[in-house]
């Protein structure tokens, strides 16, 4: 496992390459790239851009850990609309294409938005909202196979997946090494314990966001720099360990870089001796 970094901790006014730079002087060793429709990177940038920043990414020993986007909130496999589902799968498949140029090996992916945090009603049945993922992923993992890129789920708060155990179903169901799961230790917390959806997860956990947060206030207010807040650490690093996972502990939030770095290092650093684990 290695310490990496999500785009949206830099200012929304530095350069891609700027963020590369910045990433790789914290002391970081992976950065998760994003796509949104007005920063630096939008899902029609050019291909040809991804294959230079994974080229300057090798230059700073910095390896591209994915892609991820806030539009899969807006376009949604699971949406009412079905002009907005339709927008959602064209989003996949130029997310994976640039994910495969940038040699990031992963999409996030928000497949369906049930409800949002404040929401007193649903957008969506949970039902359909379920079965329309799995009819989407049983065809995007076709895609997905085809540029060796995963779709990666992630746990938010979307009202969607609320269980490791459904979770787990789901990937099974589409029963493919190119859809997998992303696990977010902060927001899990919302309705369980990052350690145990490790356990029952196990080798379909593709990425991982590191987060903190403190169950003692409410909401988004709970989010919190690393070390402060209720995640049992030396409990996730173990259990990451135990399944058998080496990829990125990706820190998703506001912060100094480099202290965040260090935090993130630390943690790593208090993890027990994997047998046979090559050291980065």
């Amino acid at each position: 496992m290695y310490a990496a970094v999500n785009a949206w901790t830099f200012p929304d006014n530095m350069s891609t390459p700027e963020q590369l730079a910045a990433a790789a002087d914290a002391g970081f060793e992976g950065l998760e790239l994003v796509v949104s429709a007005d920063g630096p990177l939008q899902p029609d940038t050019p291909i040809q851009q991804f294959v230079q920043l994974a080229n300057r990414g090798d230059d700073l020993n910095l390896q591209l850990v994915g892609l991820a986007s806030a539009l899969f909130w807006e376009f949604n496999y699971a949406s009412p609309n079905a002009g907005d589902r339709q927008r959602a799968q064209d989003l996949t498949l130029q997310m994976l294409d640039r994910a495969a140029a940038a040699r990031a090996g992963a999409v996030l992916l928000v497949p369906a938005v049930v409800g949002k945090a404040g929401d007193a009603a649903p957008t969506v049945a949970y039902a359909d909202a379920l079965y329309r993922t799995v009819e989407a992923l049983s065809e995007l993992r076709f895609e997905a196979e085809a540029r060796a890129v995963v779709l990666a789920i992630e746990n938010v708060w979307n009202r969607f997946l609320l269980s490791p155990v459904e979770a787990a179903e789901l990937i099974d169901r589409i029963n493919s090494p190119y859809v997998g799961f992303y696990l977010d230790t902060g927001n899990v917390l919302a309705c369980g314990y990052p350690q145990d959806w490790i356990a029952t997860l196990g080798g379909r956990i593709a990425r991982v966001h590191a987060k903190d947060y403190d169950l003692s206030k409410p909401g988004a207010g709970g989010f919190c720099p690393l070390g402060e807040g209720s995640v049992d650490w030396p409990a996730v690093v173990a259990a990451l360990g135990a399944v058998g996972y080496e990829g990125p502990l990706t820190y998703e939030g506001d912060g100094n870089p480099k202290e965040v770095c260090r935090r993130l290092k630390n943690i790593l650093a208090d993890r027990p001796a994997i047998a046979g684990e090559v050291q980065r």
